[in-house]
């Protein structure tokens, strides 16, 4: 697919978290694979100075200055100076037909056209899509998230776009320590994203800290392993949410949950290694091993849930949001954690760890079982 960008250059190179409207618009078009964009701009040197230095995240947009051959292609057409969410240019560009782009009846300043914006607003063939009807359920988000899109703003404005910006990045249905973290990652991002920092960047430094706490914990300084803990669960949550905020999302960082996963479990073992060795907790593989096998029957749970319904299992209803508040994570063992060695009880908060998960692996697959087979009625009838 192709594109054709209308561009007022002053309102193109306007910056918003760190990236200028017109870098912006290419990077979302690569997402949505559109491989050339024609540009149509009142200033083409002044956007082809801008946008010499290359970009990974734009590299596979050819940017060619001039006119669409007419030759009655369907186009993606839009205004290279504001700002879509990326959703919106895959929606239509999963159409084929001309078709319009409006949000309660207001033209979007975008569209699939053949040879020019024109021909599509005046077309009565036109297919009209209005953002305001669906619903914008994001399964990855957790939360129905309103696509947002607006024109480049003014000085006074700027605040206002880049919040929402940073909101739109911002994921749903958060645990308690999640809902503390999630203001302080947002105030973080908001500077890292002005700096050369790049999500995997990000990522590789969260691992590396996180993997000092395993450390620290099997050397048994526990209350040093914990406060590390504590800072790396704000650290996990900044190189997702610059991604999203920057639009720099890479097949490297689908890998993050997995290193997650490692480092996750390499706490508990290693805090049960040395709850063991100390004679804390003699015992502690056992509830080590009760821990992981809860963990395994509650992923199956919610894994269902996501396979067959496209959501997340805390998205079912309102007590198993509650259960997402409370229930068996990493951030809320964490906390748990932090509160027995503070009080000078770990093997008795490692115990709670592994009976916790046990209680959340409880709720989970009741709560699946209803919710699978209340389908499979529906789906008999």
């Amino acid at each position: 697919m192709e594109c054709v960008l209308f561009v007022e250059s002053s309102k193109a190179l306007v910056e918003l978290c760190g990236i200028s409207i017109i870098e912006r618009a290419l990077r979302t078009l690569q997402i949505c694979e559109v491989t050339r964009a024609y540009i149509i701009a009142d200033n083409a040197p002044a956007l082809t100075e801008h946008l010499r230095n290359p970009s990974p995240q734009r590299a596979q947009v050819a940017c060619v200055f001039s006119e669409p051959p007419r030759d009655g292609q369907l186009r993606l057409v839009a205004r290279g100076d504001s700002v879509f969410d990326p959703r919106l240019f895959g929606w239509l560009l999963a159409r084929e037909t001309s078709t319009v782009l409006t949000d309660a009846g207001k033209f979007c300043e975008t569209a699939l056209a053949r040879a020019s914006s024109t021909d599509v607003l005046h077309d009565e063939k036109s297919t009209v899509l209005d953002v305001s009807e669906p619903s914008w359920y994001v399964a990855g988000m957790r939360r129905t998230l309103r696509p947002y899109w607006f024109p480049a703003p003014n000085e006074s404005q700027k605040h206002s776009a880049e919040h929402a910006i940073l909101d739109a990045a911002q994921k749903g249905t958060l645990d308690i320590p999640a809902l503390v973290h999630a203001p302080i990652e947002t105030f973080i991002v908001s500077k890292l994203c002005r700096t050369s920092v790049t999500p995997n960047q990000l990522t590789v430094f969260s691992n590396i800290v996180a993997w000092g706490a395993t450390i620290l914990f099997a050397s048994g300084h526990l209350g040093w392993g914990i406060a590390v803990a504590l800072i790396v669960g704000v650290l996990d949550g900044l190189d997702g949410k610059l991604a999203r905020v920057k639009l720099e999302t890479s097949k490297a960082g689908e890998l993050e949950h997995f290193f997650d996963v490692l480092f996750e479990n390499s706490w508990w073992i290693a805090i049960a290694y040395h709850l063991h060795v100390s004679g804390k907790l003699p015992n502690a593989f056992w509830f080590l091993a009760l821990l992981l096998i809860a963990e395994v029957f509650a992923g199956l749970a919610r894994g269902s849930i996501v396979r067959y319904f496209g959501k997340s299992i805390s998205e079912l209803g309102r007590f198993d949001r509650l259960v997402r508040l409370i229930g068996g994570r990493r951030n809320v063992y964490v906390w748990i954690l932090a509160l027995g060695i503070a009080l000078g009880a770990p093997a008795f908060a490692f115990k709670l760890v592994a009976w916790w998960e046990v209680a959340t692996a409880a709720v989970h697959w009741p709560s699946a079982a209803w919710a699978l087979w209340m389908r499979a009625r529906q789906s008999a009838r």
